[in-house]
Parts: structure tokens; sequence; C-alpha cells
């Protein structure tokens, strides 16, 4: 009997993704899950933005803040999650910025994201 990956089921694996692949292109199935997670940017006195992307080809199923913390670091505010389900077929551009204050807005990921 021979080993073998059946090629659907690599399909529906989760994507996974951090600041490492801001600027990518990811690419992914209808129902697939992503999984985005950033360093919380809290130690610098910002505080996130909701994702911005297409709502007709990604869902947003969950947000985790502050995962991860080490209580003994001063400054770690850990990482936040998201979980995202692919809903449709298409192209998007998911975007995470961070702001501090009312005026002071930073990027902190841009990636492709394309469902096939």
């Amino acid at each position: 009997m021979s080993c073998h990956k059946d090629k659907n089921a690599a399909d529906n694996t989760d994507k996974q993704l951090t600041a490492a692949d801001a600027g990518g292109t990811a690419s992914v199935t209808t129902g697939q899950t992503i999984s985005l997670t950033l360093g919380n940017p809290g130690d610098g006195g910002y505080q996130f933005n909701n994702p911005q992307y297409n709502t007709s080809v990604l869902t947003l199923v969950s947000h985790k803040e502050h995962v991860g913390i080490h209580p003994g670091l001063v400054g770690d505010f850990g990482s936040d999650i998201w979980t995202f389900t692919a809903k449709g077929s298409g192209t998007t551009t998911l975007q995470v910025t961070a702001h501090r204050g009312t005026t002071e807005t930073i990027s902190m990921f841009s990636n492709q994201v394309i469902v096939k």
C-alpha cells in the first residue's frame, strides 16, 4: 500500500499570516481559514483599527487580543490574532492599521488575498 496526500486535503489547511507576509499575496480556496497574527503595538501607545477587506471575499470569524503576554516583560502587549474564512471567490486587500490619538495612523499589515 502506498501513502500519498490527497491534493484537496492540502487545500483545506489553515493559512497562517504574520507581519513577515506583508506586501505579499496569499492564495486560498473558498471555505479555507486564514489566521493573521500581529504583535500588538500598545507599547507605542497605538491601538489596532478594524481590519479592512472586501466582505464578499472574506468573513471575520474572531479577533483575540493580547495573546501570549509575558507578565515579566515591561511593554509586552502580546499579539492579536484575527481569523477569517474565505467566503467567495475574488481578490481583496487585507489591511490592518493602528492609531494613536486622533491624527496618527500607521500601516501594520497589507496583503493581497486571492480566493479561488
